[in-house]
């Protein structure tokens, strides 16, 4: 492991080639958030592992070999014997965030690790995702993303108004609000105006 038992993409990926060989079927797992950033090598490492499973029978399918494995379990959290947080989740439902349904085919096919397929979300579903949390650690991952990557903020925030749409989260407007209006002050972006007014109409709905 490395510092402060946070996980290298190297080490990610020897964990789930270790997994992979107990799944007898194909199955897909979408990494999320920091995992998704290691393994797209936008962070160096990831605290925990946070994976998607695109059905709940192969979700209950992978957590009843975690359970033979001898994980111990705690909700969505899987502990392995070494100590590591491997959090999963099913369907579009992710991290307490319905995405939109095509959240599975927008995602980006990484390699194979015996039956086990593995992919990352869409950097613009990672964004809504952690946005939708709103943590500091999760607006310092969305930084990175818009510091490395090519985002369309127009695409964005209309994916985000479309998610949210049958979103539970609270205050997902003024989030939405706050980083287009105070974080990409702060990270130096160029700020869009116009954009800023359409979201304060939204928010003010």
């Amino acid at each position: 492991m490395t510092n402060n038992n946070e996980i290298s993409v190297k080490e990610l990926f020897e964990l789930i080639k270790s997994i992979s060989k107990y799944v007898e079927r194909e199955v897909k797992f979408y990494a999320l958030g920091g995992t998704a950033l290691t393994i797209l090598n936008l962070k160096k490492s990831t605290k925990d592992v946070d994976i998607n499973i695109e059905t709940e029978n192969d979700y209950r399918y992978i957590c009843k070999i975690f359970d033979e494995l001898g994980f111990e379990r705690n909700g969505i959290r899987w502990i392995t014997q070494e100590g590591l947080a491997f959090d999963m989740f099913h369907s579009s439902n992710i991290m307490g965030t319905g995405l939109r349904p095509d959240c599975i085919s927008k995602s980006k096919f990484i390699d194979s690790f015996g039956n086990i397929k593995l992919y990352t979300l869409s950097l613009d579903d990672i964004i809504i995702s952690k946005l939708a949390r709103g943590d500091s650690r999760d607006f310092d991952d969305i930084k990175v993303i818009l510091e490395h990557s090519e985002i369309d903020l127009k695409n964005l925030v209309q994916r985000y108004k479309e998610t949210m749409e049958t979103s539970i989260v609270a205050n997902y407007k003024q989030k939405l609000l706050d980083l287009i209006e105070i974080k990409l002050m702060e990270w130096k972006f160029k700020i869009d105006d116009k954009m800023i007014s359409e979201v304060k109409k939204w928010e003010g709905q």
